[in-house]
Formats: C-alpha cells, structure tokens, sequence
C-alpha cells in the first residue's frame, strides 16, 4: 500500500485537576490525532450514510450490511469509516466482510487515492459533505426502507 501505514496509534493524555479538598484526581484519556472529542453538537443518524467522493452522492441504508455490498456495483473504490480518517495518514479500507453499523458516516473512496496521505484540504472537504448528509438526509421518519430490503433508502447528490 506504498508509503502509507493502516494502522495508527493513539497517544494518551493525562489530564491533572484539583479539588478545594487538597485531593488530586487524575483522569487518563485516549485521544486520536486529528479528531476532536468532546459534546458532540450534532445529532447522530440512525441510518447507516455513504458518500460518494468522485460522484458526491449520498446512499442510506436502514440496516447494518457488509462493505462488500457497498463497493459491488463501484468495483474501483473501497468503504471508509469517517471515524478513522487522520490527516498525513492513508484512509484505512473497511474490510469487505465487515458489516457498516448504523450511526456512522462512510465514504465510497476511489482505488486511486488509496496511498495517498489524507491533506488537511481533502479532510476539510470530507467534513463539509458529511455536515450537509447529516443536515439535509438524516432521519427523515419516512420508513422507506424495510427490514426484507435494508437497500438503498434515499440518493442525493452534494
């Protein structure tokens, strides 16, 4: 996979605060490079979204199905979890045989970008597209889909 690695560590940061009893509590936090942890100040969906980088559009499936499924009819592209992207590093595949979970946010991602380390540019652009699938295509209480056909529930275009 070229230059890029698919695994990444996570540092840890020990945090140190006091109380006006004298006593000291140390608090030990796991926090990845290039991801803010804190209040999430958005809803998160309950759908399962996939954002087609090269076409810009949105996929949402109601039901927790294998990448394979996915990236079938995009044979020159691989499943990226949106939670595992960092800059100056590869964005990591989603194993074919993995199952995408409900409440995350991927992107169909061309073969061709595969071993190039993400800019911070690219991860701007990536963020904005996710804001406006979770603005404007989630949780709709339309119930299109059904538990027999966990397909495609809506498409729409960035």
């Amino acid at each position: 996979m070229g230059a890029c690695a698919s695994s990444h560590h996570s540092p840890t940061v020990t945090r140190t605060t006091s109380t006006t009893t004298s006593k000291t509590t140390t608090t030990t936090t796991n926090v990845k490079r290039g991801a803010a942890r804190g209040v999430e100040s958005f809803r998160r969906p309950t759908t399962i979204v996939v954002i087609d980088m090269k076409g810009g559009g949105i996929k949402e499936y109601n039901y927790p199905i294998p990448a394979s499924h996915v990236v079938k009819d995009n044979p020159n592209c691989f499943i990226c979890n949106s939670e595992s992207l960092y800059i100056g590093t590869c964005m990591p595949r989603v194993p074919d045989e993995e199952e995408l979970q409900p409440g995350r946010i991927y992107f169909l991602v061309p073969l061709s970008q595969s071993h190039y380390p993400l800019s911070l540019t690219l991860l701007c652009d990536l963020a904005v597209k996710a804001s406006y699938a979770l603005a404007n295509n989630i949780n709709n209480n339309n119930n299109t889909g059904s538990k027999n056909a966990p397909h495609l529930q809506r498409r729409r275009s960035i």
